[in-house]
């Protein structure tokens, strides 16, 4: 089957993301997702808007350094909306001492296309292994 042209939009949009986290750079974060974008961590903590996305980051990487790997990711695109489905490994190393967090997670991200073309995270859904 011949890759939809999206995919490697969606693939960069990916990898955007993974730097982002493990620079810890909310506000690149913040720009890769929806106004309007829900968050339901593998913990069931579900996050609403960029405000909250905003605020949920900046607490984790004052806590944390965060390194994800995406693994097998499988997309699905159909019109202005994309679907992956991966496993993300998520290592969390605290940053005044402690012992560092594995998880591991099969994740569901929705994407949407905007009106510009370009595709955002407008929904995530973590389920820990």
């Amino acid at each position: 089957m011949p890759e939809n042209p999206a995919t490697p939009e969606i693939t960069a949009l990916r990898e955007a993301w993974l730097a982002a986290v493990r620079s810890g750079d909310v506000g690149r974060l913040s720009s890769l997702v929806a106004d309007d974008v829900v968050i339901v961590h593998g913990d069931g903590r579900c996050i609403r808007g960029k405000d909250e996305f905003k605020g949920d980051f900046l607490k984790a990487f004052e806590s944390f350094h965060i390194d994800q790997r995406v693994r097998d990711p499988e997309i699905c695109i159909r019109g202005n909306w994309a679907f992956e489905i991966a496993r993300v490994e998520s290592i969390l190393t605290p940053i005044r001492g402690g012992e560092t967090k594995h998880a591991i997670t099969t994740t569901l991200v929705a994407l949407r296309r905007q009106a510009d073309g370009t595709w955002k995270v407008a929904r995530v859904i973590g389920l820990l292994d």
